[in-house]
């Protein structure tokens, strides 16, 4: 996933490009993930050792980051953290490009809605079932796409309706995927 960050410390304000690769069998609270930080590569070991706190191990250094969604910074497809590491403390915008279509006007959605392919590629993963009761951000399916692998999530809580695709299938932008009621 690529992803734009703004890092605010006191007046100092830096834009960074990361792009993250996690192993397609990464648990949702640690594993090993590659990174791409401007033009340094490498890998680091992390873990949440606690809710929002994370332990992570860069290059033989060990740090503590915790985690505080703040205010939302009103621009879609963004969101804004306060990240405290030792007794640093960074405001953090992070933009994903892939949520540029405005994710809290979907979320208000009423009626059915349709999920579409954000990106050409491979269906990984089926995370769900027809009929199956949902919640708001809950994983629907994992979409392989360049070698990584992109969760899509419900932008709102309800019932599966259809499931448009198969496993192992490719896909193309814009292609139906799951029919929410």
């Amino acid at each position: 996933m690529k992803l734009t960050l703004t890092v605010r410390r006191g007046s100092e304000i830096r834009k960074h490009h990361l792009e993250l690769t996690l192993p397609s069998d990464a648990a949702a609270t640690g594993g090993i993930a590659r990174y791409t930080l401007g033009a340094e590569r490498g890998e680091m070991d992390w873990a949440e050792v606690a809710p929002g706190v994370y332990s992570i191990l860069v290059n033989g250094r060990s740090y503590e980051a915790q985690v505080v969604t703040s205010s939302p910074t009103g621009t879609p497809g963004e969101a804004s953290r306060v990240v405290t590491v030792g007794t640093l403390d960074f405001q953090v915008s992070v933009h994903d490009p892939r949520r540029r279509r405005g994710a809290a006007s979907l979320a208000a959605a009423d009626g059915p809605q349709e999920i579409h392919a954000p990106m050409p590629g491979k269906i990984a993963r089926i995370l769900v079932s027809r009929h199956q009761e949902v919640v708001a951000g809950a994983g629907l399916l994992v979409i392989e796409a360049m070698k990584m692998q992109n969760e899509l999530r419900a932008p709102r809580a309800g019932r599966v309706e259809e499931i448009y695709v198969e496993e192992g299938k490719g896909v193309e932008a814009g292609t139906r995927l799951v029919r929410l009621a």
